[in-house]
């Protein structure tokens, strides 16, 4: 039977690289939820402008052509996190290679799964640490691009209007909703 100095001596040496994985990952985990608001932000804002500019010159297809550039550098922001954390992962000297430790964040940030075995079995928490970043990362950017579709929606509806109008029409189906998406109604219009 262990004697309580050797118990305790047991706990602190599973505790210490506990928290060590718990610092590193949270360390981690700030810095690539950071990246991914700094630059998701700019990438909305970025379209927002773009695209108001372009509805009211009437420019649809460049609202559309914006809306999908910004959903590509979504994108692109997920792959570089990726690279943050395959960089942070070999920095710390974890994984071997760069393309292994691209390959393991790769696949625990998209929560594939399919990379396994690769880190040192007192630093296999990290797997858990990248899975949460890649959770919110891809959280955000879904987040983002739904805040960006009303005006690609508004765009389109605007480019198709006539068409549009003609089914509804013909099919007795009321057009103050479509006014309404297109913001063609009066303050008086909508108290109606």
């Amino acid at each position: 039977m262990l004697n309580p100095n050797e118990l305790l001596a047991n706990h602190t040496m599973e505790l210490i690289p506990f928290l060590q994985n718990f610092a590193v990952g949270v360390s981690g985990l700030f810095v690539v939820m950071w990246f991914n608001i700094f630059f998701l932000r700019r990438i909305v804002v970025y379209y927002e402008i773009n695209a108001r500019i372009h509805l009211i010159k009437d420019q649809f297809n460049r609202v559309f052509l914006t809306y999908v550039l910004a959903i590509t550098f979504l994108m692109l922001v997920q792959v570089l996190s990726i690279f943050v954390w395959g960089a942070y992962i070999r920095i710390l000297g974890l994984i071997d290679t760069t393309y292994h430790a691209l390959l393991f964040a790769g696949s625990c940030y998209t929560t594939i799964g399919i990379i396994s075995d690769v880190m040192p079995n007192t630093w296999k928490v990290q797997a858990i640490f990248i899975a949460l970043s890649g959770l919110f990362g891809l959280a955000l950017s879904t987040a983002s691009m739904l805040n960006m579709a009303p005006l690609f929606r508004k765009a389109w509806y605007r480019k198709h209007d006539k068409a549009i109008r003609a089914i509804m029409h013909k099919a007795n189906l009321p057009i103050q909703e479509l006014d309404e998406l297109e913001g063609n109604l009066t303050p008086a219009d909508r108290d109606r």
